[in-house]
């Protein structure tokens, strides 16, 4: 077996030497400019206007996201109250921060307070930390002192201290009354339900069943609660077993 020839070991002396040096230019020339080149310092934008912090950050060669928005009683609306990374710490150019913005006072859910009384409206408002606003009286299917409207719809979220206006039932207009259960009842007992709420027995369908007795009602119109004038009839389905 030849040994290697003398030129083969300058040859490979002449590699090794250039990988050296190639490795020593880039140790102490290239990395040294690569990363002064591209880290900067994290300005501190906490109590910052939202739009003066991320024009800070980007003028800084950072890359600014607001990330959420919460209340925090430190902080007006609208500044910023968290970032991450924190300031003074060095991050590669481009580094996104995210903020977290003051969404100012603290939103409640709106309750719904349909079918309550004022005064249970008023506990349930005060435990949230909001306030009874104006009333206005209306007509309505409800019993009068409830309530039937309310100004802001269930689940909306407003600010803490708000007032909320309601539309407080007076009751159904005059001349009015609300049309009672039939169900289950014979037809001399619906009437007798029907004339001491000044109405009276109309149209009488009558269908099979062998569920029921003869003459027991399964059915009426107008519906239960509805709201007729006095002296009008009730249609109502009886059952028949022939």
């Amino acid at each position: 077996m030849k040994k290697p020839s003398k030129i083969f070991w300058k040859k490979l002396l002449y590699i090794l030497g250039g990988i050296f040096v190639f490795l020593l230019v880039i140790d102490y020339i290239i990395l040294p400019l690569y990363v002064s080149g591209s880290e900067h310092q994290v300005p501190n934008v906490v109590g910052k206007q939202k739009d003066e912090a991320i024009k800070i950050l980007e003028d800084a060669g950072l890359n600014p996201i607001v990330q959420t928005s919460r209340y925090d009683q430190k902080y007006q609306k609208n500044h910023v109250i968290f970032q991450n990374p924190s300031s003074n710490l060095t991050v590669k150019s481009n580094r996104r921060i995210y903020l977290t913005i003051s969404g100012g006072e603290p939103q409640i859910p709106m309750p719904s307070l349909i079918g309550k009384t004022i005064r249970d409206a008023t506990v349930t408002l005060e435990r949230l930390g909001l306030s009874i606003g104006k009333i206005d009286s209306v007509e309505s299917e409800f019993p009068a002192g409830i309530i039937v409207e309310q100004q802001f719809f269930q689940g909306k979220e407003i600010s803490k201290g708000s007032a909320v206006n309601f539309k407080l039932s007076i009751g159904p207009q005059v001349g009015m009354v609300r049309v009672p259960s039939l169900f289950g009842q014979t037809l001399s007992e619906a009437e007798k339900i029907l004339k001491n709420n000044s109405l009276r027995v109309g149209n009488k369908v009558y269908i099979f069943s062998q569920n029921y007795l003869p003459n027991t009602v399964v059915d009426q119109y107008p519906s239960i609660n509805t709201l007729t004038k006095i002296g009008d009839s009730v249609t109502v389905t009886l059952t028949r077993t022939k």
